[in-house]
């Protein structure tokens, strides 16, 4: 093999390697969630929740309890059964910001308040 052939290995890979770090930092408010931000969302549903039920609304029909988050504007934090129902899934009743794709994350409770998924 030549010499040219040889020096140019290191450069592909580089080059593949720099792609795909690339690539994967990407979509920061897409679908990738650092852990601390997801448990600050978490700890943020939790205080807007026990907020909501102090003003008395019912949690029957699954509400969305908070269009932000301070400091997270990218969550919505909603209320759905334990274990879930078909109902919670119609875009009715999910949070109107993330229906239109202004949030990507959402928390989702159970009427208790306790931690049914987060992403």
């Amino acid at each position: 093999m030549n010499r040219s052939r040889l020096l140019l290995r290191p450069f592909i890979a580089g080059v593949l390697i720099s792609v795909t770090f690339g690539l994967s930092a990407c979509g920061s408010s897409g679908s990738q969630v650092s852990q601390s931000d997801r448990d600050r969302a978490v700890d943020e549903a939790q205080v807007a929740f026990r907020n909501f039920i102090a003003t008395g609304a019912p949690l029957e029909l699954g509400p969305c309890v908070a269009e932000s988050l301070p400091g997270l504007h990218d969550w919505v934090v909603d209320i759905a059964h334990a274990p879930r129902q078909p109902v919670d899934d119609e875009p009715a009743n999910q949070c109107q910001r993330y229906r239109s794709g202004q949030a990507h994350h959402f928390v989702e409770l159970d009427e208790h308040g306790e931690l049914l998924r987060a992403q």
